[in-house]
C-alpha cells in the first residue's frame, strides 16, 4: 500500500507539471505548474546554499540563452512594428518556469525513488498520460464524474463538449497529443535499450499495453498523438529489427515482436466489438483515425482539419520587411491560421523563427551526450517539433526540460539544473 501512494503521489506531482491546471479554489493566475516550479526553485536554493556553490550545466545555460535572444527578437519586432503582441517576447520566463517544475519533478523522484534517471521519468510519464486518457473516457461516460472535475478544475468543458472532443484533467485538444507523441518516442526508446523493460516479459508487456492505450486513446483525444506513435513505432522496428553482429536475431527481439503483435491483435479484436457495438465507441474511433477511415473508405488518406490547414492556413508575410522581422502580430485572430510556421515568420520574421529553430535543435541534440544511444531518438525530437509547427505553435520542451534536470548516464558534466 505504501508503495501505491507513493506512486500516486509522483504520478500527480509528474501531472501538475505536465498537464498543468488552474484549481477553482484558488486565484486564477496560479497553475499547478507554477506551484511545482516554486519548489523547484526553493529547492535548488536550498541545495545551492547547502553546497555553497552554484551547478549548472552547459546544456541548459546555452537552452537558456538561447531562449532570451528568442525573446529579445520578439521584443525587437514588436517594437520595430509599434504593436503591443508581447505573446513570445516572455519566452523567457515560460523557459525558467519549466525548468524549475522540472527541477521540481526531479527532487521529489528523487527523495522518494533514490534515483531520478531516463528510466524513472519515462516510467511517471507514461502512468500520468494512460492515466489522462482513462479519466477522458470516465469523463465522457460518467457525468457525475464529469460534475466533479469541473467543479475543482477551471478549464473550458463547455467547449470540448460542443465540439464533442474527449478531455481530460488539463489534458485536451493539440497539446495533449503533442505531449503524449513525446512521451511515446521515450517509451518506444525504454522498450528498446531498457534491459528492466526488455528482458522481463511482465515489465515489456506493462509498457506495451500502456503504448498502446495512449495511442489508441490519445488519438481519440488529438489526432496529432497519432505521429508520435508513428515515429515510435518506426523507431522501435529500426532499432529493434536489425540483425545483430554475426547474422543472429536475440531471444528478446522475437519475444518484443510476438508480444507486440499479439496485443495489437488483442487490442484491434476489442476495439472492432466495441466498434461494431457502441455508437459512441464508433464516433471516438472514426474521430481519431479518421486519416485511416477515409484511406479504407475512399482510397485518400486526409482528415477534415488537414484539409482546412492545406487550403486557407499556409498565410505567409508580403513585405522584405516582414520576412526579415516580422510584423510584431502574432496568433489566429491577427492572421487566420494556427501553423507555427506561418504565425512565428509572420510575429518575428525568419531572423526570431531561425533562433527558435536553433534553440530545439541545441536542446534536442545536447541530450545525446547525456544519454546512451540517444541520437537516433534526438532526431525524432527535432522530427516531431518540425511537424507540429505545421499544425500548431506549441512546443515540447517541457519534456526536454524533464531531460535536462534528470541523472544522465554518459555525461561527464553535473546534472543539477
Amino acid at each position: 500500500m505504501k508503495r501505491l501512494l507513493q506512486v500516486i503521489f509522483l504520478a500527480t506531482i509528474v501531472d501538475f507539471y505536465f498537464f498543468p491546471v488552474r484549481f477553482t479554489f484558488i486565484p486564477s493566475a496560479v497553475n499547478s505548474k507554477m506551484m511545482v516550479a516554486a519548489f523547484g526553485y526553493a529547492a535548488f536554493v536550498y541545495k545551492c546554499l547547502q553546497e555553497k556553490t552554484v551547478h549548472l550545466s552547459k546544456r541548459t545555460v546555452i537552452a537558456a540563452i538561447l531562449s532570451v535572444l528568442f525573446s529579445l527578437s520578439c521584443y525587437f519586432s514588436v517594437i520595430t512594428n509599434g504593436t503591443d503582441d508581447m505573446t513570445y517576447v516572455s519566452y523567457w520566463t515560460s523557459f525558467a518556469t519549466w525548468m524549475g517544475g522540472a527541477y521540481g519533478d526531479y527532487v521529489m523522484i528523487k527523495a522518494i525513488e533514490k534515483k531520478a534517471d531516463l528510466a524513472s521519468i519515462s516510467k511517471y510519464l507514461l502512468i500520468v498520460c494512460v492515466a489522462q486518457c482513462i479519466i477522458a473516457l470516465l469523463i465522457d461516460n460518467f457525468p457525475a464524474i464529469d460534475r466533479l472535475v469541473s467543479m475543482l478544475i477551471a478549464q473550458a468543458n463547455d467547449f470540448y463538449k460542443k465540439h464533442n472532443r474527449l478531455y481530460g484533467i488539463g489534458c485536451a485538444l493539440d497539446t495533449a497529443g503533442v505531449r503524449f507523441s513525446a512521451v511515446l518516442l521515450l517509451i518506444g526508446y525504454q522498450m528498446v535499450h531498457n534491459e528492466n523493460i526488455t528482458g522481463q516479459v511482465k515489465n515489456l508487456t506493462k509498457y506495451l499495453v500502456g503504448f498502446i492505450i495512449l495511442s489508441v486513446v490519445g488519438s481519440m483525444i488529438s489526432r496529432t498523438t497519432t505521429v508520435g506513435a508513428v515515429l515510435a513505432i518506426a523507431y522501435i522496428i529500426f532499432t529493434n529489427a536489425a540483425v545483430k553482429r554475426g547474422g543472429y536475431v536475440k531471444k528478446s527481439q522475437l519475444w518484443f515482436f510476438a508480444l507486440f503483435i499479439g496485443l495489437i491483435l488483442g487490442f484491434f479484436a476489442l476495439g472492432s466489438s466495441l466498434y461494431n457495438s457502441s455508437p459512441e465507441a464508433r464516433r471516438l474511433f472514426r474521430f481519431g483515425f479518421e486519416g485511416f477511415f477515409n484511406w479504407a473508405e475512399t482510397g485518400e488518406f486526409r482528415t477534415n482539419s488537414t484539409d482546412i490547414l492545406l487550403k486557407v492556413m499556409w498565410i505567409w508575410p508580403k513585405t522584405f520587411h516582414d520576412w526579415m522581422i516580422g510584423a510584431g502580430k502574432f496568433g489566429v485572430f491577427a492572421w487566420g491560421t494556427d501553423i507555427g510556421y506561418c504565425n512565428f515568420v509572420l510575429y518575428c520574421g525568419l531572423i526570431g523563427f531561425s533562433v527558435f529553430a536553433s534553440y530545439f535543435i541545441y536542446v534536442s541534440l545536447s541530450l545525446n551526450t547525456k544519454f546512451k544511444d540517444f541520437y537516433l531518438l534526438s532526431l525524432l525530437l527535432i522530427t516531431l517539433q518540425a511537424i507540429i509547427w505545421a499544425k500548431v505553435t506549441t512546443d515540447i520542451f517541457l519534456l526536454e526540460a524533464l531531460l535536462l534536470c534528470v541523472d544522465g548516464d554518459v555525461m561527464t558534466q553535473p546534472h543539477s539544473e
